[in-house]
């Protein structure tokens, strides 16, 4: 039950991506919510099996919406082993952390893109993106990783407890 849980999750959070913070958005800014995700479950989960989601999800979001494909997989798959980094190694109720490794997340994933579209012949200058755009994304998905990291916190919680008494 709790895998199905999480599975909607993620596929609620390629639905926001891709459907409705495209259509809602301030200025096109909106904020990068399978990031968000992705780092409360490494969190959550640990590094190996968020990396092997964070792969996951992403190719699957590139398949599905990006023309270049495996760049939102790799960016997914960063961000999850910063966050599984810290698995374990923080009090639970501590929402500081998810948010962090979101925001992170998404100035990667950001920068990356932006990084793509000059090597692909767009000209525009990355400090101006980094104002208007990717700070601006940066601090939205800071505040939607904390919404996500509540729910998943939850569902999480009992695979955690029972991997700590193993240990």
């Amino acid at each position: 039950m709790r895998r199905a849980i999480v599975i909607g999750l993620f596929l609620l959070a390629m639905y926001l991506d891709s459907v409705f913070f495209a259509r809602i958005n301030i200025n096109g800014v909106a904020p990068d919510a399978l990031m968000a995700l992705i780092s409360s479950y490494s969190i959550l989960a640990g590094q190996k099996k968020g990396i092997i989601v964070g792969l996951g999800v992403g190719l699957a979001f590139d398949v599905l919406y990006s023309p270049m494909i495996g760049l939102s997989a790799i960016c997914m798959m960063l961000a999850a082993a910063i966050g599984g980094f810290f698995y374990q190694k923080y009090y639970a109720d501590n929402y500081v952390i998810p948010a962090v490794v979101g925001a992170a997340g998404a100035l990667i994933n950001e920068s990356v893109m932006a990084s793509a579209a000059m090597l692909r012949g767009a000209e525009f200058s990355y400090i101006t993106a980094l104002g208007v755009y990717i700070l601006p994304t940066m601090a939205i998905t800071l505040v939607l990783s904390v919404g996500f990291h509540i729910p998943m916190k939850r569902i999480m919680a009992r695979q955690t407890m029972a991997e700590r008494q193993r240990s």
